[in-house]
């Protein structure tokens, strides 16, 4: 059987998330794209714990199933375990959003009848679709990229383009960020500027400590501001440093929130300064007005999707390379300045007439 009748009684799909916080996001319009497909089918997700929240109260998926490569799914046992999990399942078909080859040989393990993903990764003979790669420039942005997965698998006739991608909060998680807010002092009617200065990817993505202080600093003077400080338990300490560096005294949430607490506070936000990174996209998909700052990384095809975005790079001639950390100078992050970035912000707030008003 071939084409668009291959799908025809499919009741039940397993999809392989992927890992990161970023590339999650950029998922959704395919999932979307699935649940559309398959409006009365049980979707099914398997993820990571990171982002396995980002995924709560999703209209694209019916449930979650956790994989846990550091607990119950350790090692060959573990792993055994997840595959019998999933054989229980009986699912009709398995779209693997992640590209890894462990991927396509837990699918085939479980005995997934229809398993599609891209041949990539040494899996081709693994899969029942092993659709080939798109060059970049058939997809541009990451988004479309998962969307052609559906789209040359046959699951879909056409890859609608992605301007945007949205995610919403229950009423709970408003009113707790608002009592997160009282509790941190800020609660005020004064404009809101969060940083999120991390980046999980490495540190080729991050622009300066230093640099993020003085923007701060400059911001609460010129619009009356307070900052919040996002970020992990591992960007903490950098939080800290930035926090030491500044003559004001910003509010610290970094290590203490889970991602939807975080996708909660930063819908309490004015506008948003990020490097590239989880929550740049996270802020984004709320519709927060942003600041997204780029290095190593091509903003074309990672970038945040939003009209109430302001990219800020410096163009150099080794940028974008993609790597984890800079083997030269960093001379795309340590040449951008404070005054580049703080005219930028400067800038959005103008041209979108951005005040304190919080709309989560």
């Amino acid at each position: 059987m071939t084409g668009a009748a291959r799908f025809e009684n499919v009741q039940r799909i397993l999809v392989r998330s992927t890992n990161w916080v970023g590339d999650a996001v950029m998922t959704i319009p395919a999932l979307d794209a699935l649940r559309a497909r398959f409006p009365r089918a049980e979707i099914v997700l398997l993820s990571k714990a990171w982002v396995s929240e980002l995924y709560w109260h999703h209209p694209a998926v019916n449930r979650q199933i956790i994989y846990k490569p550091n607990s119950d799914h350790r090692g060959f046992m573990g792993f055994t375990r997840l595959v019998r999990e999933l054989k229980a399942e009986h699912f009709d078909a398995a779209l693997l959003l992640q590209n890894a080859f462990q991927a396509a040989w837990m699918a085939w393990l479980a005995r997934i009848p229809l398993r599609i993903g891209y041949a990539r990764d040494g899996r081709s003979l693994l899969l029942h679709d092993a659709i080939e790669p798109p060059l970049p420039a058939a997809y541009g942005h990451q988004a479309h990229y998962y969307l052609q997965l559906l789209f040359r698998a046959g699951i879909i006739a056409k890859p609608e383009p992605v301007e945007e991608i949205r995610l919403r909060l229950t009423d709970a998680e408003k009113t707790w960020a608002a009592r997160k807010i009282d509790a941190l002092g800020l609660n005020g009617p004064r404009f809101l500027v969060g940083l999120a200065p991390g980046a999980a990817f490495g540190p080729a993505k991050r622009w300066l400590p230093e640099r993020f202080a003085g923007l701060a600093d400059r911001l609460i003077g010129a619009l009356n501001a307070d900052v919040l400080i996002f970020g992990s338990a591992a960007e903490r300490p950098l939080a800290e440093q930035i926090a030491g560096a500044m003559k004001h005294t910003p509010a610290i949430a970094a290590g203490e929130t889970s991602l939807r607490q975080l996708l909660s506070l930063m819908a309490r936000c004015t506008l948003i300064v990020a490097n590239d990174s989880g929550p740049m996209h996270l802020a984004a998909a709320l519709g927060i007005p942003l600041v997204a700052i780029f290095g190593s990384t091509d903003e074309r095809a990672t970038g945040p999707m939003g009209a109430r975005v302001r990219i800020v790079k410096r163009d150099v001639e080794c940028s974008p390379c993609g790597r984890r950390e800079c083997p030269i100078d960093f001379r795309c992050m340590s040449d951008l300045s404070v005054e580049e970035v703080f005219r930028a912000t400067l800038e959005l707030v103008k041209r979108w007439n951005i005040t304190h008003d919080y709309s989560p």
